[in-house]
Formats: C-alpha cells, sequence, structure tokens
C-alpha cells in the first residue's frame, strides 16, 4: 500500500473535476484527480451540448479555441411543441458548441496536468479516510495496487452515481424519477443539412404528440439525433435500440431525411431509470460537485455548462479554507440551479405539449423582445419561469377561450399553481442561503455567490 498526500483529492476528472483541478493548480494547490476510467476516453452516457456560459467558462481555461476549432457554432435553436415553434438565436458573438466527450475531457485533462495537478486513470476509490468525524483522504485501487491519498479535501466529481456521494451518505432532495428513456446515434451530416430550407436551425428540440426528438451538430460533421420515448414504450427499444431509433426518427418528416442513407457512426447509446437529484454539497472534509452533486433532465441540455459554472465558483471556495465557505457555495448552487432543475422536469415529461405550450410558443415566435429572453435563459441570465410577462399568458390565454378553446383557462391556471410551486422552493433555497452567509462571509466569496444567484 503506498501513500501520499496532497491539498486536494479530486475523485472524478471529467468536465466537472478537471475544470477544478486547473483552477485549483493555477491558485497554487496540490491536486490529485483520479479517474476509473483509461483516459482520454468518450463518455458514452451523455449527450453534450454546452451553452454560452459554459463556453466563457472554456475560455478562461484555455480550451474554448480549441472547442470552437473542432466544432460547428450553434446559434440558432429550434424548440417545437407540436405545429407551433420558436426560432431562438444568439446576440452577435455567442453561440453553443457541441463537442464530443473524449475530445472536450481530453482537452481539460491536458490543460489540468499542464497546470501542475497530477492524474491517475485506471484509478478506483474504494473507500474514505476520516479521523475524528472528518474525511481526511480517500482510499483508492489502481492495477490491483491499494492507495491511501490523504488531503485535507476530498471533491466527488464522479457522475450521478457517485462513489464519494455513496460513501459520505449524502442526502438526496427535490429528487424524482425521469419518465422517459434516451437514445441516440451519431449519423454523418447529410449535403443539405446546410442549403435545404427545411433546416434553418442549428439544433432542434421538439415535443409533438409526446415524440420528443433532438438534433445537435457535433464533431466531425455528424449530427447527434436521439429520441426520449416514455418508459411504458422501452421494452420494444431495448430488444434493438438500433432498429427502434431508426424507425423511430424516420416516422418524423424533419429527422426521417437526416438519416436516410447515411452512415450511422458507431452504436445507439442509450440511458434507462435515470434519477434527478439535488444532494447535500459539502459535509467535513467532503464536497461534491457537477452531477455527483445536481443531476438534472437532459433534455435542457444543462449538464455541461451547470457543471463548469460550478467548478468556477467552487475553485473560490475551496481556496477560502473554511467549511463554512463550502456551505455558503452549497447554498448559492441550489439557488442559481433550482429554476433549470425545475424547468427540466417539465421538458422532460412524458406528456404531450399542452394547448397552452403551443399557444405561447406560437405568439413567442412573433415578438423578438420575448424571443431574446427565451435565449437568455440558456444564457442563465433569466429564469426560464420569468421569461415573459404572466399577463401577456393572460391575455393570450383568454383570448383563445373567447375563440372555442375554453380548456386554455384551466391550464393557465395549473401553469400559475406549478410556478407558485416552484417560487416558494426558490424563497426557501434563498433563506438557506442568507442563514448560511450570516453573520460574515469571504468578501471574495460573496462575488461568487452574486454572481451565481444574479436573476434568479
Amino acid at each position: 500500500m503506498s501513500d501520499a498526500e496532497y491539498d486536494v483529492v479530486i475523485v472524478g476528472a471529467r468536465c466537472a473535476g478537471a475544470s477544478l483541478a486547473i483552477l485549483l493548480s493555477r491558485a497554487g494547490v496540490s491536486v490529485l484527480l483520479l479517474d476509473k476510467d483509461p483516459l482520454p476516453s468518450d463518455q458514452v452516457i451523455s449527450t453534450h451540448t454546452i451553452h454560452p456560459p459554459g463556453i466563457d467558462v472554456l475560455d478562461e481555461l484555455g480550451v474554448g479555441a480549441a472547442v470552437r476549432e473542432g466544432s460547428p457554432a450553434t446559434r440558432l435553436i429550434r424548440l417545437r411543441k407540436n405545429d407551433a415553434h420558436v426560432d431562438l438565436e444568439f446576440v452577435d458573438g455567442r453561440a453553443e458548441y457541441c463537442p464530443r466527450r473524449y475530445r472536450l475531457d481530453g482537452l481539460l485533462q491536458d490543460a489540468a496536468v499542464a497546470a501542475g495537478a497530477e492524474l491517475w486513470d485506471r484509478t478506483r476509490a474504494t473507500a474514505l479516510v476520516e479521523e475524528d468525524g472528518r474525511v481526511v483522504g480517500v482510499r483508492a485501487e489502481t492495477n490491483k495496487q491499494e492507495h491511501t491519498l490523504r488531503a485535507r479535501l476530498v471533491v466527488g466529481a464522479d457522475g450521478r452515481r457517485s462513489t464519494i456521494a455513496k460513501l459520505v451518505e449524502a442526502e438526496e432532495y427535490l429528487t424524482w424519477d425521469a419518465p422517459r428513456a434516451a437514445y441516440w446515434g451519431y449519423w454523418e451530416a447529410p449535403s443539405f443539412w446546410r442549403t435545404d430550407s427545411a433546416y434553418p436551425f442549428d439544433m432542434y428540440v421538439a415535443n409533438t404528440d409526446g415524440n420528443t426528438r433532438l438534433i445537435f451538430q457535433t464533431d466531425n460533421d455528424q449530427l447527434l439525433i436521439s429520441s426520449a420515448p416514455p418508459l411504458d414504450q422501452v421494452a420494444s427499444w431495448r430488444e434493438d435500440p438500433e432498429a427502434a431509433l431508426r424507425a423511430d426518427l424516420e416516422s418524423d418528416p424533419v429527422t426521417g431525411p437526416l438519416i436516410d442513407g447515411t452512415h450511422l457512426d458507431g452504436r445507439v447509446r442509450g440511458t434507462i431509470n435515470e434519477r434527478h437529484f439535488f444532494r447535500t454539497a459539502t459535509g467535513p472534509g467532503w464536497v461534491l460537485v457537477g452531477d455527483a452533486g445536481h443531476h438534472k433532465d437532459w433534455l435542457i441540455g444543462d449538464g455541461i455548462t451547470e457543471a463548469l459554472l460550478q467548478a468556477r465558483s467552487l475553485a473560490i471556495a475551496i481556496t477560502v479554507e473554511t467549511d463554512q465557505a463550502l456551505i455558503q457555495w452549497w447554498r448559492a448552487r441550489d439557488v442559481a440551479g433550482v429554476a433549470h432543475h425545475f424547468f427540466a422536469r417539465d421538458q422532460g415529461a412524458a406528456d404531450p405539449p399542452t394547448e397552452l405550450d403551443c399557444l405561447v410558443f406560437s405568439h413567442v415566435n412573433e415578438i423578438s423582445e420575448y424571443r431574446a429572453r427565451m435565449a437568455a435563459t440558456f444564457e442563465h441570465q433569466v429564469s426560464p419561469y420569468e421569461a415573459f410577462p404572466v399577463s401577456k399568458i393572460l391575455a393570450w390565454t383568454l383570448g383563445g377561450a373567447l375563440r372555442g378553446r375554453p380548456g386554455l383557462i384551466g391550464q393557465f391556471l395549473a401553469m400559475g399553481r406549478h410556478v407558485s410551486a416552484v417560487t416558494k422552493e426558490l424563497k426557501v433555497r434563498k433563506s438557506l442561503l442568507e442563514e448560511a452567509v450570516e453573520p460574515r462571509i469571504d468578501p471574495g466569496l460573496a462575488t461568487v455567490i452574486h454572481d451565481l444567484v444574479d436573476g434568479f
């Protein structure tokens, strides 16, 4: 058994862990970065779009230019509910990118090593080292060799099925089980992807009569094309995922032509029985970041972006070197994330769009101010529940009801109850944050917390 000592041991060397390692190493913190997989390698259970704020963090980490060089920019996103759609455009200079995970993670891992972090792959955390009720390290195994790795802080950045979260028994809250599975593949982009007027967008996210399908453009002139069937349909999909995905995509006039006669690169990927949650993010000697501490429905494409934003703010909290700073960071994380967490649940529901959903989309697409505010939700500048005034939605609802669609009124009232519940939960999280920052807060961390929760 070998022994070593570091300031911080990070378990999980993907986007959250590697980003945190870069920032801490630059600040003079000694960091060991562990991952159970051989690196670099793909993260197969991951779609991988990154919103503009995540790209900002990648720029700060020094890998943004490399990401842009290998991935096409996504500047126009089409969101569709049945026959209604909204086209969202980012302002000049802002865009999403969807790099393959083996490339993104590899860039971040290389940057972490260049910044001074040690990186051990094929290394699995097996237990924690504890003294007097505090985590003071981790035990790990590499090629059947055991290591005791002591540290003042152990970070779990090891994903939604986090070993560290299990070992510390981190409590889950605001949980639910996903009502949909997800299957996707990588197809060569056909020549008409950039020329046919049927495809004016760079990204497409649609729910048509309960059938949810997505198109992301990614590296190597490929399209990631996905479907998210409700769980009651999954049994037939599991028998032959590729055949099921092809049949589903071929049935849609938008996705069907894109896979007709084009090459599927590799096998179809899939995931079922996903659970979404927040977890208690810190305790004596440990902290969770990224999906290890907060996992939301993938349909809003926010996971990597939030992991990067969390890593940036957590690095500052760690350098404060107090347990209270980590608690403050945890509570700010919740305030910043709770609205998108519930919105992701809304978008991932197994139900078809309501009449109200379609009515709102049809109106919003005609109003540039509201399209811009919807785009700002991707920028983490506006809560998705505050993209446009309730008074406008009410006016559209009443107008539709007077034209023979009385069901809109009940749907509006149900929407109001839901938004009120989300607002109430947000107030709870803000109250917990206020308790955590009193009576004192480090000035540097105060700035980070303000940036995290501004607008929420």
